[in-house]
């Protein structure tokens, strides 16, 4: 997607790397033959100097551009190696992507949505001994929470590491500032009851309250954030995300959070056309104006700023009490080595590369709209004062400060979104299922994708 145009004045973000809600110690390199292969040959943190063609499968839209942007850079610093970007749409990627990894025309690194079962059928390799030579074992540990698989293929934020990123993607609430001045709004809502006042004033003023693309899975967003804000912290979320034992979310949070959707669809908060809307025509009507605000995440950040400089805020979605804590989904932009990449040595440098290059940090927030993702003391990118990124980054900060970060329902298993959230949230705005009976639905699809 875009580029981000160059202001005058730029302020320092801190592009630390993120600290999820768990510190985890470092895995032994190695990893185990029941949680996924380890490279068949020692590792190398070498290039050589014969031509090699990288493959990499992303997903369509702003991923395109950036890691071709990424590519053209690491490129530029190993002459020999070129990088190819391919990419499908996200849930085609999302329900091929074991059959891909499978065949035999395999990528070099893949970008994985979610692990589901690609690390108990050795789809990928551990990227263990790597994490060793590279001394990625020495970074902040939590940035790789949510790739680490434990032995039973299932259960993540332990065991052995299967993905990086370059950054990560942050979600919270896109306002337009001139919509939002017109309602009074001075400061972002302290909780949701003063957002609902909010979308109460918009709407009677003739104004679009919210836009988001329920078609596939924006609607989500504010669903999981009022889940945790009326539960009151992330762990029962965290819980169902990391497929922890016993977890579940067929519970009064859920409930409280799918009735209050509920009700802001039928009160005409959402665009009475939400299930049909995409994620390329919400980011294209918020900018025409048609929202006041738009829940969605920092991948939106350089192209507002493109469109509209200065006319976009942003804001963590609000707790349900004063002074509560904020949370936010968050997750790294993870590409994972396929265990029939036959550039392995290669596909692990340039994940080094994105993580610790300084010029490609910057890209990671210009071009990526990610907090880029490495260890505490690598080089801070620099964004545009008064502008939406430089606001998803701050955010992202205050968010290492709370320890609120969360991962997205989206990932807890591979086909948890495409089957069960996206449909079944569809329903509930449509009035075709209660809030009760979209709690049990999707912990029960939940557990079916789990075998359990």
């Amino acid at each position: 997607m875009r580029s981000l145009i160059h202001y005058r004045r730029n302020l320092r973000a801190t592009g630390v790397a993120a600290a999820a809600a768990l510190l985890l110690a470092a895995c032994a390199p190695g990893g185990t033959s029941e949680a996924g292969p380890v490279p068949s040959k020692p590792v190398s943190t070498g290039i050589g100097s014969e031509p090699v063609t990288l493959k990499l499968l992303v997903t369509s839209g702003v991923d395109v551009p950036f890691y071709t942007a990424l590519g053209k850079l690491f490129h530029a610093k190993h002459g020999n190696v070129t990088v190819k970007v391919e990419n499908q749409d996200y849930a085609t990627l999302t329900t091929t992507i074991a059959r891909t990894l499978a065949g035999d025309n395999v990528p070099d690194l893949v970008r994985v949505p979610q692990l589901g079962n690609l690390t108990k059928d050795h789809l990928l390799l551990s990227l263990d001994p790597y994490a060793e030579a590279y001394g990625w074992n020495a970074w902040p540990q939590s940035q790789f929470a949510s790739t680490r698989v434990g032995p039973d293929g299932t259960q993540r934020g332990t065991g052995s590491l299967y993905a990086a990123g370059a950054g990560f993607g942050l979600t919270g609430v896109y306002y337009n500032k001139a919509l939002a001045q017109r309602l009074g709004m001075t400061r972002p809502p302290a909780t949701v009851a003063e957002f609902e006042q909010l979308l109460a004033k918009a709407k009677d003023a003739g104004l679009q309250p919210i836009m988001t693309n329920g078609k596939d899975g924006g609607s989500v967003y504010p669903l999981q954030n009022l889940m945790i804000s009326y539960a009151g912290d992330a762990q029962a979320v965290q819980d169902w995300n990391y497929t922890k034992p016993g977890a579940s979310i067929d519970n009064a949070a859920t409930v409280k959070g799918a009735t209050t959707l509920q009700r802001w669809g039928q009160a005409g908060y959402l665009p009475a056309d939400a299930n049909d809307i995409d994620q390329t025509r919400a980011p294209a009507e918020f900018i025409k104006g048609n929202g006041v605000f738009f829940p969605s995440g920092n991948w939106q950040a350089p192209n507002l700023d493109k469109t509209a400089p200065g006319q976009f805020g942003f804001f963590l979605f609000p707790p349900d009490v004063a002074g509560g804590p904020s949370y936010a989904m968050t997750a790294a932009a993870n590409l994972g080595i396929p265990a029939k990449s036959q550039n392995a040595d290669v596909a692990a440098a340039f994940l080094d590369f994105v993580q610790t290059d300084p010029q490609a940090r910057q890209e990671t927030v210009t071009l990526g709209g990610l907090v880029p993702a490495g260890p505490t003391d690598a080089p801070a990118p620099t964004t545009p004062e008064g502008s939406a990124v430089a606001a998803t980054v701050n955010a992202f900060q205050e968010l290492l400060k709370s320890n609120g970060l969360v991962g997205f329902m989206a990932d807890a298993t591979a086909s948890i979104h495409v089957n069960s959230l996206v449909p079944q949230t569809q329903l509930l705005l449509a009035g075709k299922t209660t809030p009760e009976a979209f709690a049990a639905k999707v912990q029960s699809d939940y557990e079916r994708d789990l075998g359990r």
